[in-house]
């Protein structure tokens, strides 16, 4: 007896011979992940580097020394990265935009100079078999445990490889509103360029009146936290003050001290309120007592007319480099770090 095969048992047979050779690819390719690669797109994560293995404690984790100002990683931050490259010795903010952005999604980045007296044997990158490797990021979750490792990647590479981890890092964060309360984008906002700023509060102030030339303007209501310094007799350090030109606007929290000289080379200016001075808040229709509570905060971005730009409830002026890189059209955030 002859049998004949018709061009729907030819396609069946096509796709069971498919499928066979797919299954068998996957249990390969997952048997060589276990002590290789595992894939994320185009982009790739080796399970080991080295002596560095995933689930490992990671180098220059929380806990670790490190170089001053602050000697000691800290801890409780959503996840870690360090970066291990030549010439390049950094962490958060200093780092450049990227530290800034990561600093503002809760997470710590730090970079490793692997030429500062000689290659880091603590990422492997000494060893003769890497000598084709010059640098390596390593990602570390909550905990400092390792969760990635990309070797040859770059400073240039960190947020890319980042965006690969969103239940670390959340790019979303920032998103700021269309409309808060009686505050719309499009609109002016309560106060503008030219407007007095001097109250019962602030009667000491030499600039009393927001100036015209300014590219941008950021308006800022949140709870500061006034650290007290001074070395013979202890003070509150609530506005910026210069020897001959008096005082303008209070200096923002740490760990971003030196804000104040970034907005003014980015040609923009920024108020927040006093912890005395309610006027603010309320101009801006909030509430005081919540505003000083630390319950609820919101930082406004104007352009050079002071025409509402961008609204962020829940944010304060310690998230503003991130905000306002989200805004390529009104400041070239960019420029801070060329």
């Amino acid at each position: 007896m002859t049998t004949t095969f018709s061009k729907k048992h030819y396609s069946l047979l096509c796709f069971i011979c498919i499928s066979i050779l797919v299954v068998g690819s996957l249990i390969i390719i997952g048997k060589k992940e276990d002590v290789d690669l595992v894939f994320f797109g185009k982009t790739r994560s080796q399970i080991q580097f080295a002596h560095l293995r995933a689930g490992d404690q990671m180098p220059a984790g929380p806990g670790d020394y490190m170089y001053g100002p602050r000697f000691v990683i800290p801890a409780f931050q959503k996840f870690y990265i360090t970066v291990a490259e030549p010439n390049n010795w950094c962490s958060n903010e200093d780092c450049g935009l990227e530290g800034d952005l990561i600093a503002t999604m809760g997470g710590w980045l730090q970079g490793e100079n692997t030429y500062q007296g000689g290659d880091k044997p603590d990422f492997g990158l000494d060893l003769p078999e890497n000598k084709n490797v010059k640098s390596i990021i390593v990602v570390g979750d909550q905990y400092g445990k390792i969760v990635g490792l990309y070797p040859n990647k770059k400073f240039k590479d960190v947020l890319a490889i980042l965006r690969l981890y969103p239940e670390l890092a959340d790019f979303n964060f920032l998103k700021g509103v269309n409309e808060f309360k009686s505050l719309k984008v499009g609109n002016v906002a309560p106060l503008k360029p030219g407007e007095s700023i001097q109250s019962d509060e602030l009667t000491k102030f030499s600039v009393t009146h927001i100036p015209k030339d300014k590219k941008f303007y950021v308006y800022s209501l949140q709870k500061r936290r006034y650290d007290i310094g001074g070395v013979f007799a202890l003070y509150e350090n609530q506005y910026v003050c210069f020897l001959g030109a008096g005082c303008r606007y209070p200096e923002p929290d740490p760990p971003h001290d030196f804000l104040f000289d970034k907005i003014d080379t980015l040609g923009g200016w920024f108020l927040a309120n006093d912890k005395n001075n309610t006027a603010m808040i309320k101009l801006f229709g909030l509430d005081p007592k919540t505003v000083l509570n630390g319950d609820a905060s919101l930082v406004v971005v104007t352009d050079s007319k002071g025409v509402i730009i961008a609204l962020h409830p829940q944010k304060t002026l310690s998230d503003l480099i991130t905000i306002l890189s989200q805004h390529p059209r009104l400041v070239n955030i960019q420029s801070l770090y060329q």
